[in-house]
């Protein structure tokens, strides 16, 4: 069941649709700010004919709570970070994979891909829901409160990164112990040693203040963690085809220019770090890196629903791994 609210609109009479879109984010933050502008956008384009109650912070729960209620039609739309996808069809871990992502054009190529767009649709359609779009964080790297100046240093390091089977591989393929923990209590496991530092994005050492008790950045770049906004299938079933090419093309453009904002707020976090918190970045030779992750790609290959996505993505790249 479909939780589309129907009204009437006074000027024309015509039936207006409202629909839900829940995140976890702060209304404030860029996401949030991205979000509030897809959803003016849209109104406007139908004539405000299409309208949108937006709840931010948690409001209704955790990700793979809301994720729940999308599948079953209670909530429209919903911020779902690619972590938490993974953790309920394994597959889409391949969107995890370290190293997959090697520049910020190759990230954007594969994402703005037709045929990868086809291949999430084909793996989320027998779960209930479709992909819409996605909003882009800055690339992941290593933090910790001793220095880290190579991956020899990452040597039996306790690093919190978030709960995702591929997560947990990378850092132990690193030479690291991974620990899973959740992100409100990593300022407080650094400050009393509970863990060493953590793997994440350089805009969110600042924003966090993780800079007061971790000065040492490794920047590995091995990731790129994507928010994704998901639909369920109803809200997709409930829009006519101009309604869906208005969302898809006001999304489309969200999207690119999530790329360029976390560009910008790594540049601009990451000069705050230098200056401000005294914060030392040693750059690392990747090859090393790319090379221990090799095993993670190799067993993926032999998942046909893994293969199918990953070659998908390999194609784009014009590489095999």
């Amino acid at each position: 069941m479909s939780c589309v609210i129907w009204q009437t609109a006074q000027a024309n009479d015509k039936p207006v649709k409202t629909f839900k879109i829940v995140t976890d984010i702060q209304a404030d933050g860029t996401a949030g700010k991205l979000i509030a502008e897809f959803v003016k956008n849209v109104e406007q384009k139908t004539n405000h004919q299409i309208r949108f109650k937006v709840f931010h912070g948690g409001v209704l729960g955790d990700q793979l709570q809301y994720f729940q209620h999308i599948q079953r039609g209670v909530i429209d739309i919903g911020l779902i970070n690619s972590a938490s996808i993974e953790s309920v069809i394994p597959a889409l871990g391949v969107m995890n994979m370290p190293y997959l992502f090697r520049s910020v054009e190759e990230y954007r190529k594969v994402m703005n891909n037709q045929q990868v767009r086809q291949a999430l649709f084909d793996s989320s359609q027998k779960h209930r829901f479709t992909f819409l779009g996605y909003l882009s964080s800055d690339f992941r790297s290593i933090y910790a409160t001793t220095p880290i100046r190579n991956r020899a240093d990452l040597s039996s390091l306790r690093l919190r990164t978030i709960s995702s089977p591929t997560y947990m591989q990378m850092l132990a393929s690193f030479g690291a112990v991974p620990t899973a923990m959740p992100f409100g209590e990593l300022y407080s496991a650094m400050q009393q040693g509970v863990v060493d530092g953590a793997e994440g994005g350089i805009a969110g050492i600042y924003q966090a203040k993780f800079s007061d008790v971790a000065k040492y950045v490794l920047l590995t770049e091995h990731t790129r963690l994507t928010d994704f906004v998901i639909a369920s299938s109803q809200f997709q079933n409930s829009l006519t085809a101009t309604e869906k090419q208005i969302i898809e093309q006001e999304f489309a453009k969200i999207s690119n220019k999530s790329i360029e904002f976390a560009e910008q707020n790594e540049r601009i976090n990451k000069q705050k770090l230098i200056e401000e918190e005294n914060v030392t970045f040693y750059p690392v030779d990747k090859d090393e890196f790319i090379a221990r992750v090799k095993p993670l790609y190799s067993a993926a290959l032999t998942d046909p629903d893994k293969a199918n996505l990953l070659n998908t993505i390999f194609k784009i790249e014009n590489r095999s791994f």
